[in-house]
């Protein structure tokens, strides 16, 4: 059985598949997509910071920072 989470319940250091973005805004998932950010890709949480409100992500070894609002709509199945 195939079990999900969203980004902000990853743990520092952990990886995972995103799986579904659809409960993001359209402008800001055009965005995500255009810096790789889309469904299938494999990620990482980096680091949280402001008080867990930003959540540093890794993609393909690219490092991106994320409100947290955000991050709670993206999808991770591990």
């Amino acid at each position: 059985m195939k079990q999900y989470k969203s980004i902000i319940d990853m743990k520092i250091g952990e990886t995972g598949i995103i799986r579904n973005m659809d409960a993001i805004a359209k402008n800001v998932y055009n965005r995500f997509l255009d810096l790789g950010v889309f469904p299938n890709t494999k990620v990482k949480l980096l680091n949280k910071i402001s008080f867990n409100q930003l959540y540093i992500i890794e993609i393909d070894d690219v490092e991106i920072c994320i409100r947290q609002k955000d991050a709670k709509c993206i999808l991770i199945e591990y």
